[in-house]
């Protein structure tokens, strides 16, 4: 240390036993540096709690969909039991249908709500299985469900698989007839050139 800095180290010192920290001050300063950090330990801890709850709460949620996925199956063997029961088992009926509202009942209450199958076709919510077409319905309205669909808590779990009509081929636009009729000759085209490279394979033998 140079002579300097002591000088200005001697220099310091009266000052600063000349004016000592009020004690009383110097607590409310420690008062408040602890209750700043205290308030900042609790916001810290609450965005960790609602972090932590909500993603209990997703994993909650999507082992209840798994479960109500898998009980699905059972509720349509239900329907199909329950259905054949009219005609050949209608003893059976009463009791097959009380077990069948008790699990319905159970999956509502998880949010379960059977998708609507009617009218027109929602591509979000159906599945088409079978086009046919139809001179009475419009196109792209639903004739007939193959397979109810569901939906848990708004989200669907499972389209509704249908079958839905389609106009005639007379009376669709040209110009997705031809298209239609481009890709029949261009499967056929492509036929006819699968038999001649096999017809020229078989003369090289």
């Amino acid at each position: 240390m140079t002579d300097e800095e002591v000088q200005q180290e001697a220099d310091v010192e009266p000052d600063v036993q000349q004016h000592p920290e009020d004690p009383l001050a110097r607590k409310d300063r420690e008062i408040a540096e602890l209750t700043d950090t205290l308030k900042r330990l609790q916001a810290e801890f609450e965005n960790f709690r609602k972090r932590a709850d909500k993603d209990w709460a997703e994993k909650v949620k999507l082992a209840n969909q798994r479960l109500v996925q898998e009980l699905l199956p059972v509720l349509d063997s239900f329907d199909k039991a329950v259905q054949e029961s009219k005609d050949d088992h209608p003893e059976t009926l009463k009791g097959l249908e009380g077990l069948r509202k008790q699990l319905l009942q159970v999956l509502q209450r998880e949010g379960l709500k059977e998708i609507k199958a009617e009218g027109k076709l929602d591509p979000f919510a159906h599945e088409v299985l079978l086009a046919e077409e139809s001179d009475d319905a419009e196109d792209g309205r639903i004739l007939q469900v193959f397979q109810k669909g569901y939906s848990l808590n708004s989200r669907p779990i499972r389209p509704a698989r249908v079958k839905v009509a389609k106009r005639r081929a007379s009376e669709r636009p040209e110009e997705e007839r031809q298209q239609e009729a481009n890709h029949d000759h261009d499967n056929q085209f492509n036929g006819k050139d699968v038999e001649e490279q096999d017809s020229d394979k078989n003369e090289e033998e």
